[in-house]
């Protein structure tokens, strides 16, 4: 079987204010043409499907069209988990009459531990929880991390899970020693959010959501599809894409998708960049610029903008002139002494003869009033 695993669409999500719809729009529909030209049996995404609970009607609509589209059009199994940016409420709405198409939703945690059969093939659908969730369904007040509630969760899934299938588990959370990005909310405020990845060492595959980065975790076993899209600066350097699990040949592969604007930080002198001296790949991208020397210009981002349409953010570099300092001894430095190293060290520049007849003019005229 060849299954593919995405996750953390985030749907109707604004990066710095920019609506990014047409951009999720677009990457979705290279991911369609993955689905149709790898020869995939099913379609797993592991959560975040949208970025809030009240999703617009935008984003309501693409979500829609791509899920009928993977499952009707393509005739796709196509199986989804809540994360914590869905509503549970929104998304297994009509899950029960899915069914019939081969597409499973699950939200509860009630039916977390029955799985879903393909094939030779159980899938065990495990959204996103809370802890207090977990305190409440299991009637046990031991429970105050998620690993305490994935443990629990566990024990019952293990109760009947059959060792003579492939078992694969579909999940939406934090995996103990992985890597994360801005751009993830976090699960809990106040309690452990990590989990082991011991907890799911009976499964032949753990496919997860939460995490961007697709390779937040190196297991043999466990993976993450990673966002899509990147959602934030601290993504740039993040490969952006999708999973393909082949279980007859137990491989996995990373599958990177084009996207319709890359994501820049860029890191230099504010002149190279408004005098056209840096080269970059896409003009378009969406950038944040850090850049020094910008304090003596008016407006410096509209001034990027011209050139740079899609920058999202510029960010001035306060530079650490600690290093050049000199210590001088007043008792034998004269004031001018101290005025023309001010000029050199602060302003970086040599000492004009307008400065000299400013110093004269004004120290000396002073000097002399006090006399």
């Amino acid at each position: 079987m060849r299954i593919l695993h995405t996750g953390d669409w985030h749907i109707g999500r604004k990066m710095n204010g920019l609506d990014l719809i047409e951009d999720q729009s677009y990457i979705l529909e290279q991911l369609m043409h993955e689905i149709e030209n790898s020869d995939i049996d099913l379609v797993v995404v592991a959560g975040d499907i949208f970025d809030r609970a009240n999703p617009s009607r935008q984003a309501l609509k693409l979500a829609n069209d791509t899920l009928y589209r993977i499952n009707i059009t393509l005739g796709k199994p196509l199986l989804v988990i809540s994360g914590n940016h869905d509503s549970r409420e929104r998304l297994n709405y009509g899950s029960e009459w899915f069914k019939a198409t081969d597409f499973h939703i699950n939200t509860s945690l009630d039916q977390a531990h029955i799985p879903v059969t393909i094939g030779d093939t159980d899938f065990y659908l495990l959204p996103h929880i809370e802890v207090l969730e977990a305190r409440n369904y299991f009637k046990d007040e031991d429970i105050v991390s998620h690993q305490h509630a994935y443990d629990k969760i566990l024990e019952k899934i293990y109760g009947q899970l059959d060792q003579e299938k492939t078992n694969i588990l579909v999940g939406h959370l934090y995996l103990s020693d992985s890597v994360a990005s801005d751009s993830e909310r976090p699960l809990s405020m106040g309690l452990s959010e990590a989990v082991s990845e011991e907890t799911f060492s009976a499964f032949d595959y753990a496919l997860f959501g939460h995490l961007h980065h697709p390779f937040a975790v190196d297991s043999e076993k466990s993976f993450y599809s990673g966002s899509l899209l990147k959602y934030s600066f601290s993504e740039h350097k993040q490969p952006k894409g999708c999973r393909i699990i082949d279980t007859d040949k137990e491989k996995v592969s990373f599958i990177p998708l084009e996207p319709r604007h890359d994501v820049v930080v860029y890191t230099g002198d504010y002149e190279e960049v408004a005098n056209g001296n840096v080269s970059f790949k896409d003009n378009n991208a969406y950038f944040k610029f850090e850049l020094s020397n910008m304090s003596y210009v008016t407006e410096p981002m509209s001034k990027i903008k011209m050139l740079y349409p899609n920058t999202l953010e510029l960010k001035p570099l306060i530079e650490d002139r600690s290093k050049e300092l000199q210590t001088v001894d007043m008792a034998t430095t004269s004031d001018e002494e101290i005025y023309q190293s001010f000029i050199e060290t602060t302003l970086d520049r040599a000492v004009t003869a307008f400065d000299k007849t400013m110093f004269k003019s004004y120290f000396a005229g002073e000097h002399n009033e006090t006399d």
